[in-house]
């Protein structure tokens, strides 16, 4: 029955028109076309600050047929020997021992509007491990979930979409992490108006993003903003309104500015008060930067983050540079930007070099540091860490996962990676240090770790895998627990056409 569904699914598929596709965030693909414009070929406007999970290039509106593709189907497996680790994996989660998780999918585009169904199934193993009063919870059950995944409907009207989408958005310039939107979390349900590529304008190629979505928790694993702990929380959804612009002047080739900026507020009771239009639905337009005039502000039961990035490539070099510096609470005045400037921040910094070895191979370098623990501005005044708030008890979370920066709780991470691409072979080799949580721990964890990233392409098949030795030091920080954790990933893409 399964092979006839399969077969008769093919044959009206290919009546239609069919069109190139793939994914954005999959580690087969995440970096590839960020390189080929670090070679002068790709477009020099775009600043992939405002991507989306999937790529495709907008045409001219068919009116005449249906275009369909067949989506590649991804199937990706991951383990973890001893304590959770890993990050940028979507809906998969933050568990020891085994994972699994498959995504099948299928676009259709008419005219100016486009459907993509793409849904997605994780399960985890789920298994015990290590735990104490700061870290971990082990609630002795497996964990399986169906998510609509990377699917969305829109309309493309020229440079602009505007629809609904369940997929996973990454803002900002950085490649390991970013501090407002990433793929560490699965995707969740929103409405937005984009550019689907940069807008000319006068002063430059301008690109944006502006999304109203809704952020829910689960009940059967644990949070990733409090130390894989769970949270008896009451399980009010939120309502998320968040926007990203990123300008390319036209006076300056290469260089990339940008914003972005997000709250979150419970639905109720948001929608229950009696305010104007856009302090209800666009908030994140009408609110001030500033609590000058706005001082009750922290009792609305609403929290916000907000960062600004800048992006530099230097085509003829083979060589860019990047900067994100995130703030977790607005300042009382203009004045309290100036004299505290490194209060409740987070920052990114990265360079990327490509070296030409001949002309199908060449060697890419990559530094980033992320730093998102308290400045030393805390003995005198707290701002707690970056994804956790007062007011909102779930954190910058979307199903207990940081949409943000997956790297943890007010953690700090350096990664150092070198890759071989040949082609359509890539080998890749990193060393990566990450800091959990070092504000008031008299013990220090910290994981060292070197890991092999391999990646193969043959014919329509893409297999790409992570192998990575962690050594933790202090681990859950317990003075003298030195634990080895193995952490593996296998990624399979199969490319239809």
């Amino acid at each position: 029955m399964t092979n006839k569904f399969v077969l008769i699914c093919f044959l009206f598929l290919s009546r239609f028109n069919l069109y190139a596709q793939t994914y954005t965030f999959e580690m087969a693909n995440h970096s590839f076309n960020r390189d080929k414009q670090l070679l002068s070929e790709f477009d020099s406007v775009v600043s992939f600050s405002t991507q989306t999970s999937t790529y495709n290039i907008c045409n001219k509106p068919n009116w005449k047929k249906l275009n369909s593709k067949v989506l590649p189907f991804v199937l990706t497996q991951q383990f973890n020997s001893h304590h959770p680790f890993g990050w940028n994996d979507g809906a998969m989660i933050q568990a020891k021992g085994y994972q699994f998780f498959a995504r099948p999918g299928v676009n259709f585009k008419y005219g100016i509007f486009e459907i993509q169904i793409a849904p997605e199934f994780v399960y985890a193993t789920n298994g015990n491990y290590q735990i104490n009063a700061l870290y971990g919870n082990n609630n002795n059950q497996s964990y399986s979930k169906y998510l609509l995944g990377q699917s969305y409907v829109k309309a493309n009207l020229g440079n602009i979409s505007i629809g609904a989408s369940s997929e996973n958005i990454w803002w900002g310039p950085g490649i390991n992490s970013s501090l407002l939107m990433s793929n560490n979390a699965p995707g969740f349900l929103h409405a937005f108006i984009r550019t689907n590529k940069p807008l000319k304008t006068p002063i430059g190629s301008i690109e944006f993003n502006l999304i109203s979505g809704k952020l829910e928790s689960v009940n059967n694993i644990s949070y990733e903003n409090y130390h894989l702990q769970t949270r008896n929380i009451d399980d009010n959804w939120r309502y998320l309104n968040s926007y990203v612009v990123s300008w390319q002047p036209k006076w300056v080739n290469g260089l990339f500015l940008g914003m972005s900026r997000s709250l979150q507020q419970y639905a109720d009771p948001n929608f229950n008060r009696n305010i104007g239009i856009i302090s209800k639905y666009l908030p994140v337009l009408g609110l001030a930067i500033e609590k000058k005039n706005n001082l009750g502000d922290d009792t609305l039961n609403r929290d916000q983050l907000a960062s600004f990035f800048l992006r530099w490539i230097f085509p003829k070099s083979n060589f860019e540079f990047y900067l994100e510096y995130g703030k977790n609470d607005y300042g009382l005045n203009f004045r309290d930007y100036l004299m505290a400037p490194s209060h409740s921040i987070a920052y990114i910094i990265g360079f990327r070099k490509i070296i030409k070895k001949t002309k199908s191979s060449y060697y890419l370098l990559e530094t980033e540091l992320t730093k998102m623990s308290q400045s030393p501005d805390y003995l005198v005044r707290d701002a707690g860490n970056w994804y956790e708030h007062s007011r909102i008890y779930q954190g910058y979370t979307n199903n207990n996962q940081i949409i943000g920066s997956g790297a943890g709780f007010g953690a700090n991470v350096q990664t150092v990676s070198a890759t071989l691409v040949n082609g359509e072979i890539r080998n890749g080799f990193l060393i990566q240090r990450l800091e959990h949580d070092p504000i008031n721990k008299a013990n220090k964890w910290n994981d060292i770790s070197i890991g092999w990233m391999p990646q193969w392409t043959y014919k329509n098949l893409i297999l790409g895998a992570k192998i990575q030795l962690i050594h933790s030091s202090n681990y859950a920080w317990e003075k003298g627990n030195n634990p080895i954790n193995l952490h593996s990933r296998l990624m399979i893409q199969y490319n239809f056409n």
